[in-house]
Protein backbone atom coordinates (compact mmCIF):
# COMPACT_ATOMS: atom_id res chain seq x y z
CA UNK A 1 0.00 0.00 0.00
CA UNK A 2 2.83 2.42 0.85
CA UNK A 3 4.55 1.67 -2.47
CA UNK A 4 1.38 2.54 -4.36
CA UNK A 5 1.11 5.85 -2.52
CA UNK A 6 4.74 6.61 -3.36
CA UNK A 7 4.15 5.93 -7.05
CA UNK A 8 1.06 8.14 -7.00
CA UNK A 9 3.03 11.00 -5.45
CA UNK A 10 5.73 10.67 -8.12
CA UNK A 11 3.13 10.70 -10.90
CA UNK A 12 1.54 13.84 -9.43
CA UNK A 13 4.95 15.50 -9.06
CA UNK A 14 5.87 14.79 -12.68
CA UNK A 15 2.49 16.08 -13.79
CA UNK A 16 2.96 19.31 -11.82
CA UNK A 17 6.43 19.76 -13.26
CA UNK A 18 4.99 19.25 -16.74
CA UNK A 19 2.27 21.81 -16.15
CA UNK A 20 4.75 24.33 -14.77
CA UNK A 21 7.17 23.83 -17.66
CA UNK A 22 4.36 24.14 -20.21
CA UNK A 23 3.20 27.32 -18.51
CA UNK A 24 6.71 28.77 -18.55
CA UNK A 25 7.18 27.98 -22.24
CA UNK A 26 3.77 29.50 -23.07
CA UNK A 27 4.58 32.58 -20.99
CA UNK A 28 7.92 32.93 -22.76
CA UNK A 29 6.33 32.66 -26.20
CA UNK A 30 3.61 35.18 -25.36
CA UNK A 31 6.21 37.60 -24.01
CA UNK A 32 8.51 37.14 -27.00
CA UNK A 33 5.66 37.76 -29.44
CA UNK A 34 4.62 40.92 -27.63
CA UNK A 35 1.30 39.44 -26.47
CA UNK A 36 2.09 40.27 -22.85
CA UNK A 37 4.40 42.87 -21.36
CA UNK A 38 7.88 42.00 -20.17
CA UNK A 39 8.83 42.81 -16.60
CA UNK A 40 9.95 46.44 -16.60
CA UNK A 41 12.91 47.53 -14.49
CA UNK A 42 13.39 50.93 -16.14
CA UNK A 43 11.84 54.13 -14.82
CA UNK A 44 12.09 56.19 -18.00
CA UNK A 45 12.17 55.87 -21.78
CA UNK A 46 15.34 54.19 -23.03
CA UNK A 47 17.39 56.24 -25.49
CA UNK A 48 20.14 53.80 -26.41
CA UNK A 49 19.99 51.40 -29.35
CA UNK A 50 17.99 48.28 -28.55
CA UNK A 51 19.68 46.04 -31.12
CA UNK A 52 23.20 45.75 -32.55
CA UNK A 53 25.93 48.20 -33.44
CA UNK A 54 26.12 50.39 -36.52
CA UNK A 55 28.63 47.96 -38.06
CA UNK A 56 26.16 45.10 -37.61
CA UNK A 57 23.40 47.16 -39.18
CA UNK A 58 25.60 48.04 -42.14
CA UNK A 59 26.47 44.38 -42.61
CA UNK A 60 22.78 43.44 -42.58
CA UNK A 61 21.90 46.14 -45.10
CA UNK A 62 24.66 45.10 -47.51
CA UNK A 63 22.08 42.79 -49.11
CA UNK A 64 20.11 45.88 -50.19
CA UNK A 65 22.58 47.72 -52.46
CA UNK A 66 20.44 50.77 -53.36
CA UNK A 67 19.61 51.47 -49.71
CA UNK A 68 23.16 50.77 -48.53
CA UNK A 69 24.70 53.10 -51.11
CA UNK A 70 22.32 55.95 -50.32
CA UNK A 71 22.60 55.61 -46.52
CA UNK A 72 26.27 54.85 -46.03
CA UNK A 73 28.22 55.93 -49.11
CA UNK A 74 27.13 59.56 -49.44
CA UNK A 75 30.19 61.70 -50.23
CA UNK A 76 31.50 63.65 -47.26
CA UNK A 77 28.89 62.26 -44.85
CA UNK A 78 29.70 60.06 -41.86
CA UNK A 79 27.26 57.08 -41.89
CA UNK A 80 26.26 57.91 -38.30
CA UNK A 81 24.81 61.19 -39.54
CA UNK A 82 22.21 59.27 -41.56
CA UNK A 83 20.82 57.18 -38.71
CA UNK A 84 18.54 58.12 -35.81
CA UNK A 85 18.08 55.68 -32.92
CA UNK A 86 14.40 54.95 -32.24
CA UNK A 87 13.91 55.43 -28.47
CA UNK A 88 11.58 53.44 -26.27
CA UNK A 89 11.93 50.04 -27.91
CA UNK A 90 12.85 48.46 -24.56
CA UNK A 91 11.03 50.83 -22.23
CA UNK A 92 8.68 53.79 -22.75
CA UNK A 93 7.25 55.99 -20.02
CA UNK A 94 3.53 56.43 -20.69
CA UNK A 95 0.12 55.84 -19.08
CA UNK A 96 -1.65 52.58 -18.36
CA UNK A 97 -4.69 52.76 -20.60
CA UNK A 98 -7.22 51.64 -17.97
CA UNK A 99 -5.65 52.79 -14.68
CA UNK A 100 -4.46 56.10 -16.18
CA UNK A 101 -1.32 55.95 -14.06
CA UNK A 102 2.30 56.37 -15.12
CA UNK A 103 3.78 53.08 -16.22
CA UNK A 104 6.58 51.64 -18.34
CA UNK A 105 5.54 49.92 -21.57
CA UNK A 106 7.91 47.29 -23.03
CA UNK A 107 6.04 46.54 -26.27
CA UNK A 108 5.90 49.87 -28.10
CA UNK A 109 5.84 49.43 -31.89
CA UNK A 110 6.91 52.34 -34.16
CA UNK A 111 4.50 53.31 -36.95
CA UNK A 112 4.48 56.93 -38.12
CA UNK A 113 7.22 59.39 -39.02
CA UNK A 114 7.38 63.15 -39.63
CA UNK A 115 10.01 65.87 -39.65
CA UNK A 116 10.15 69.65 -39.53
CA UNK A 117 13.12 72.02 -39.42
CA UNK A 118 13.92 71.19 -35.79
CA UNK A 119 12.42 67.84 -34.87
CA UNK A 120 11.91 64.26 -35.92
CA UNK A 121 8.62 62.71 -34.72
CA UNK A 122 8.00 58.95 -34.40
CA UNK A 123 4.65 57.52 -33.32
CA UNK A 124 4.25 54.15 -31.61
CA UNK A 125 1.45 52.02 -30.21
CA UNK A 126 1.45 49.42 -27.42
CA UNK A 127 1.36 45.90 -28.84
CA UNK A 128 -0.58 44.59 -25.82
CA UNK A 129 -2.99 47.58 -25.88
CA UNK A 130 -2.36 48.10 -22.18
CA UNK A 131 -0.71 51.50 -22.57
CA UNK A 132 -1.42 54.81 -24.27
CA UNK A 133 0.19 55.41 -27.64
CA UNK A 134 3.04 57.91 -27.82
CA UNK A 135 5.04 60.16 -30.13
CA UNK A 136 8.78 60.36 -29.55
CA UNK A 137 10.32 63.77 -30.24
CA UNK A 138 13.97 63.78 -31.36
CA UNK A 139 16.38 66.59 -32.16
CA UNK A 140 16.69 66.56 -35.94
CA UNK A 141 20.25 67.90 -35.84
CA UNK A 142 21.86 65.25 -33.63
CA UNK A 143 19.14 62.62 -33.13
CA UNK A 144 19.02 63.01 -29.35
CA UNK A 145 15.79 62.13 -27.55
CA UNK A 146 13.91 65.16 -26.24
CA UNK A 147 10.66 63.72 -24.82
CA UNK A 148 7.64 61.56 -25.40
CA UNK A 149 4.18 62.92 -26.18
CA UNK A 150 1.51 60.70 -24.63
CA UNK A 151 -1.65 60.49 -26.74
CA UNK A 152 -5.19 60.09 -25.47
CA UNK A 153 -6.03 56.36 -25.61
CA UNK A 154 -4.56 53.61 -27.80
CA UNK A 155 -4.78 54.77 -31.44
CA UNK A 156 -2.65 52.78 -33.89
CA UNK A 157 -1.14 56.12 -34.97
CA UNK A 158 -0.06 54.58 -38.27
CA UNK A 159 0.73 57.91 -39.91
CA UNK A 160 2.23 61.28 -39.02
CA UNK A 161 2.54 64.38 -41.19
CA UNK A 162 3.94 67.80 -40.37
CA UNK A 163 2.10 70.79 -41.83
CA UNK A 164 4.59 73.66 -42.20
CA UNK A 165 1.90 76.11 -43.36
CA UNK A 166 -0.04 75.83 -40.12
CA UNK A 167 2.68 74.49 -37.75
CA UNK A 168 0.63 71.40 -37.00
CA UNK A 169 1.44 67.73 -36.57
CA UNK A 170 -1.30 65.59 -38.13
CA UNK A 171 -1.82 62.12 -36.61
CA UNK A 172 -3.93 59.30 -38.04
CA UNK A 173 -6.38 57.89 -35.52
CA UNK A 174 -9.84 56.41 -35.18
CA UNK A 175 -13.05 57.14 -33.30
CA UNK A 176 -14.81 53.83 -32.78
CA UNK A 177 -15.12 52.33 -36.25
CA UNK A 178 -14.66 55.68 -38.02
CA UNK A 179 -11.35 56.88 -39.44
CA UNK A 180 -10.09 60.09 -37.92
CA UNK A 181 -7.19 62.51 -37.97
CA UNK A 182 -6.12 64.64 -35.03
CA UNK A 183 -3.79 67.62 -34.87
CA UNK A 184 -1.25 68.84 -32.34
CA UNK A 185 0.04 72.38 -32.56
CA UNK A 186 3.80 72.86 -32.51
CA UNK A 187 3.34 75.35 -29.67
CA UNK A 188 1.56 72.72 -27.56
CA UNK A 189 4.13 70.03 -28.44
CA UNK A 190 7.01 72.23 -27.32
CA UNK A 191 5.24 73.21 -24.08
CA UNK A 192 4.14 69.66 -23.19
CA UNK A 193 5.97 67.83 -20.40
CA UNK A 194 4.56 64.44 -19.41
CA UNK A 195 6.86 64.18 -16.40
CA UNK A 196 5.18 67.32 -15.05
CA UNK A 197 1.53 66.57 -15.81
CA UNK A 198 1.27 62.76 -16.15
CA UNK A 199 -1.63 63.46 -18.55
CA UNK A 200 -2.14 63.03 -22.31
CA UNK A 201 -1.59 66.01 -24.54
CA UNK A 202 -4.67 68.01 -25.53
CA UNK A 203 -5.56 67.74 -29.22
CA UNK A 204 -5.87 70.94 -31.23
CA UNK A 205 -8.52 69.53 -33.59
CA UNK A 206 -10.06 66.16 -34.43
CA UNK A 207 -11.78 65.41 -37.74
CA UNK A 208 -13.68 62.28 -38.74
CA UNK A 209 -13.20 60.76 -42.21
CA UNK A 210 -16.30 58.60 -42.77
CA UNK A 211 -15.60 57.86 -46.45
CA UNK A 212 -12.37 55.90 -45.92
CA UNK A 213 -12.25 52.62 -44.04
CA UNK A 214 -9.15 53.47 -42.02
CA UNK A 215 -6.61 56.29 -41.88
CA UNK A 216 -3.61 53.97 -42.09
CA UNK A 217 -1.00 56.49 -43.20
CA UNK A 218 -0.90 60.17 -44.13
CA UNK A 219 1.28 62.90 -45.61
CA UNK A 220 1.01 66.63 -46.24
CA UNK A 221 1.94 68.00 -49.66
CA UNK A 222 1.43 71.70 -50.31
CA UNK A 223 -1.98 72.67 -48.95
CA UNK A 224 -3.32 69.10 -49.05
CA UNK A 225 -3.52 66.20 -46.63
CA UNK A 226 -3.32 62.75 -48.25
CA UNK A 227 -4.77 59.80 -46.36
CA UNK A 228 -4.30 56.18 -47.46
CA UNK A 229 -5.92 52.95 -46.32
CA UNK A 230 -3.81 49.80 -45.85
CA UNK A 231 -5.41 46.70 -47.37
CA UNK A 232 -3.53 43.40 -47.35
CA UNK A 233 -5.77 41.62 -49.87
CA UNK A 234 -6.78 44.07 -52.61
CA UNK A 235 -5.93 47.42 -54.10
CA UNK A 236 -6.83 50.36 -51.90
CA UNK A 237 -7.38 54.13 -52.02
CA UNK A 238 -5.65 57.40 -51.25
CA UNK A 239 -7.86 60.39 -50.41
CA UNK A 240 -6.86 64.04 -50.83
CA UNK A 241 -8.26 66.80 -48.58
CA UNK A 242 -7.65 70.53 -48.81
CA UNK A 243 -6.40 71.92 -45.49
CA UNK A 244 -8.00 75.20 -44.51
CA UNK A 245 -8.50 77.41 -41.48
CA UNK A 246 -12.03 78.33 -40.49
CA UNK A 247 -14.21 79.00 -37.46
CA UNK A 248 -16.40 76.53 -35.58
CA UNK A 249 -19.86 77.14 -34.15
CA UNK A 250 -18.32 78.85 -31.12
CA UNK A 251 -16.37 81.26 -33.30
CA UNK A 252 -13.06 79.57 -32.46
CA UNK A 253 -10.41 79.20 -35.17
CA UNK A 254 -10.00 75.56 -36.16
CA UNK A 255 -8.39 73.59 -38.96
CA UNK A 256 -10.69 71.86 -41.42
CA UNK A 257 -10.34 69.46 -44.34
CA UNK A 258 -13.57 70.08 -46.20
CA UNK A 259 -15.28 73.38 -45.54
CA UNK A 260 -18.29 72.22 -47.56
CA UNK A 261 -19.30 70.09 -44.58
CA UNK A 262 -18.75 70.61 -40.85
CA UNK A 263 -15.42 71.31 -39.19
CA UNK A 264 -15.66 67.94 -37.44
CA UNK A 265 -16.15 65.73 -40.52
CA UNK A 266 -14.60 65.71 -43.98
CA UNK A 267 -15.13 64.31 -47.46
CA UNK A 268 -12.24 63.94 -49.93
CA UNK A 269 -11.63 66.35 -52.78
CA UNK A 270 -10.07 63.55 -54.80
CA UNK A 271 -9.71 59.74 -54.63
CA UNK A 272 -6.83 57.80 -56.23
CA UNK A 273 -6.28 54.06 -56.51
CA UNK A 274 -3.17 52.56 -54.86
CA UNK A 275 -1.84 49.02 -54.48
CA UNK A 276 -2.27 46.71 -51.53
CA UNK A 277 -0.16 46.66 -48.34
CA UNK A 278 0.81 50.35 -48.49
CA UNK A 279 2.34 51.59 -45.22
CA UNK A 280 3.55 55.05 -46.19
CA UNK A 281 3.42 57.73 -48.89
CA UNK A 282 5.58 60.74 -49.71
CA UNK A 283 5.96 63.27 -52.52
CA UNK A 284 9.28 64.38 -53.99
CA UNK A 285 9.12 67.01 -56.71
CA UNK A 286 6.80 65.31 -59.25
CA UNK A 287 7.21 61.81 -57.83
CA UNK A 288 4.89 59.90 -55.53
CA UNK A 289 6.59 57.23 -53.40
CA UNK A 290 4.69 54.42 -51.70
CA UNK A 291 6.19 52.05 -49.14
CA UNK A 292 4.90 48.48 -49.05
CA UNK A 293 5.39 45.91 -46.31
CA UNK A 294 3.80 42.49 -45.91
CA UNK A 295 5.26 40.89 -42.81
CA UNK A 296 8.39 38.95 -42.00
CA UNK A 297 8.36 36.46 -44.89
CA UNK A 298 8.75 39.06 -47.62
CA UNK A 299 11.03 41.99 -48.39
CA UNK A 300 9.44 45.42 -48.38
CA UNK A 301 9.21 47.52 -51.54
CA UNK A 302 9.54 51.24 -52.24
CA UNK A 303 7.58 52.18 -55.36
CA UNK A 304 8.00 55.42 -57.32
CA UNK A 305 5.45 56.96 -59.70
CA UNK A 306 5.62 59.88 -62.09
CA UNK A 307 2.66 62.05 -61.10
CA UNK A 308 2.67 63.94 -64.41
CA UNK A 309 2.02 60.81 -66.43
CA UNK A 310 -0.27 58.85 -64.12
CA UNK A 311 -3.76 59.89 -63.20
CA UNK A 312 -5.76 58.38 -60.33
CA UNK A 313 -4.08 54.97 -60.62
CA UNK A 314 -0.95 54.43 -58.55
CA UNK A 315 -0.97 50.65 -58.61
CA UNK A 316 2.02 48.45 -59.40
CA UNK A 317 1.46 48.36 -63.16
CA UNK A 318 2.14 52.11 -63.35
CA UNK A 319 5.22 52.21 -61.10
CA UNK A 320 8.35 53.68 -62.67
CA UNK A 321 10.76 52.16 -60.16
CA UNK A 322 10.64 49.47 -57.49
CA UNK A 323 13.41 49.21 -54.90
CA UNK A 324 13.70 46.17 -52.62
CA UNK A 325 13.91 47.03 -48.92
CA UNK A 326 14.19 45.07 -45.65
CA UNK A 327 10.97 43.68 -44.17
CA UNK A 328 8.72 45.66 -41.84
CA UNK A 329 9.20 49.04 -43.57
CA UNK A 330 6.63 51.54 -42.31
CA UNK A 331 6.31 55.23 -43.10
CA UNK A 332 8.60 57.27 -45.35
CA UNK A 333 8.84 61.08 -45.35
CA UNK A 334 10.59 63.59 -47.61
CA UNK A 335 12.46 66.58 -46.23
CA UNK A 336 14.27 68.62 -48.87
CA UNK A 337 16.54 66.27 -50.81
CA UNK A 338 16.32 63.54 -48.18
CA UNK A 339 14.02 60.59 -47.59
CA UNK A 340 13.61 59.36 -44.01
CA UNK A 341 12.65 55.68 -43.66
CA UNK A 342 11.11 53.99 -40.60
CA UNK A 343 10.95 50.25 -39.82
CA UNK A 344 8.96 48.53 -37.07
CA UNK A 345 11.33 45.55 -36.78
CA UNK A 346 13.08 47.15 -33.80
CA UNK A 347 9.96 46.49 -31.71
CA UNK A 348 10.33 43.59 -29.29
CA UNK A 349 7.58 41.56 -30.96
CA UNK A 350 9.29 41.67 -34.37
CA UNK A 351 13.01 41.99 -33.72
CA UNK A 352 13.73 38.28 -34.19
CA UNK A 353 12.03 38.25 -37.59
CA UNK A 354 13.47 41.20 -39.54
CA UNK A 355 15.94 40.75 -42.38
CA UNK A 356 17.71 42.54 -40.71
CA UNK A 357 15.81 44.03 -37.77
CA UNK A 358 16.31 47.80 -37.69
CA UNK A 359 15.97 50.05 -34.65
CA UNK A 360 17.04 53.23 -36.44
CA UNK A 361 15.41 55.69 -38.80
CA UNK A 362 17.50 55.84 -41.97
CA UNK A 363 18.06 59.05 -43.93
CA UNK A 364 19.06 58.89 -47.60
CA UNK A 365 19.33 61.24 -50.56
CA UNK A 366 16.37 60.59 -52.83
CA UNK A 367 18.31 61.07 -56.06
CA UNK A 368 21.06 58.72 -54.87
CA UNK A 369 18.55 56.07 -53.85
CA UNK A 370 16.90 56.12 -57.28
CA UNK A 371 20.12 56.56 -59.29
CA UNK A 372 20.58 54.09 -62.15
Amino acid sequence: MEKKKGKTKKVISFALIGIIMTGMVTLGLLTKNGKIERVAFAEETNTEASLGSLDELMEGLSDYPELYRAAFEEDGIDPEENIFIIPGMDATLTLHHEHEEEEICTTMTPQGLAVNKDYLFISAYCQTKEHNSVIYVLDKENGSFIKEIVLDGIPHAGGLAYDNNHELLWVSSEKGDTAQVITLSLKDIEAYDFTDSAEPITYTDSIELPEIKRASTITVHGDDLYVAHFDDEETSVMHRYLISTTANDKGEEVHALDTGKSTEEASPDDVDKIGKEIQGLAFYQEKLMLSRSSGRKHDSTLLSFDRLKENEDFTDKNANTEITMPSYMEQVVVDGKHLYILFESGAYAYRDHGNPSIDRVLRVEVDTLFAE
